[in-house]
């Protein structure tokens, strides 16, 4: 009796772990599943209407309508960019460009767990009739190993957050393991660039009103170690 209450038990475990088995199998062909709705090309025509039927639609995924939105967001001002191109090619081309931007914050995450930059400000200067602008600021080696190069953009924004104007600044000197080092880079006034005057006007009269920040491109440290975020 008991050899036949296990056959039986064994049996029944044996139906359940299939079922089990069956419906996850089939869950997941139902995730992987695309939607023909990806193929459609938008139109001015059919804009709308193909909004409308994407959220009608359950085998598209929310990764891929988040993809979407954030797609026709990055074309409202040229929307007519959008139009012959399908939801799929939209989608493709958000993520590839979500992947670099995130690539791009790791990089720089990196960068500054290894190096602190401050600006400490600008002053004009003239030499020989030509008008120059000079920029002082100090990079921090805050890791273990001497920094030997380090690139960026000093960059200048306004309190509204659009950029006025950007400089590259390249350090060839070494800054040794955990000290500091002050630098002044002097760039020529470009004198019909109408952003550079503005920049200027504003550091002169009311320099609270502009903001400052780095954006490192590269470092390069003395045990061979680099993050290029300019390499193809």
């Amino acid at each position: 009796m008991f050899h036949i209450l296990g056959k039986n038990m064994r049996s029944k475990s044996f139906i359940i772990v299939f079922l089990i088995a069956f419906l996850v199998a089939s869950v997941g062909c139902q995730k992987t599943k695309p939607s023909p709705l990806l193929n459609e090309k938008l139109t001015a025509q059919n804009f709308f209407e193909l909004v409308e039927k994407v959220k009608k639609d359950s085998l598209l995924t929310a990764e891929e309508i988040d993809l979407f939105s954030s797609g026709v967001a990055r074309y409202s001002n040229f929307v007519d960019s959008l139009f012959n191109k399908s939801i799929k090619e939209i989608i493709d081309q958000e993520r590839t460009l979500r992947r670099r931007q995130s690539y791009i914050n790791l990089a720089t995450n990196a960068i500054v767990c290894y190096s602190r930059f401050r600006y400490d400000g600008w002053k004009p200067i003239e030499i020989d009739g030509s008008k120059f602008n000079v920029f002082t600021y100090t990079i921090s080696n805050i890791s273990k190993n001497d920094i030997k190069k380090i690139y960026g953009y000093l960059q200048f924004f306004t309190t509204s957050n659009q950029l006025i104007r950007a400089y590259r600044i390249n350090v060839d000197q070494t800054i040794k393991a955990g000290q500091f080092t002050q630098f002044q880079s002097t760039f020529r006034l470009e004198e019909n660039n109408q952003n550079e005057q503005f920049l200027i006007k504003s550091l002169e009269e009311n320099p609270r009103s502009i903001l400052v920040t780095w954006r490192p491109m590269y470092i390069e440290l003395d045990n061979g170690q680099k993050i290029d975020l300019e390499e193809k």
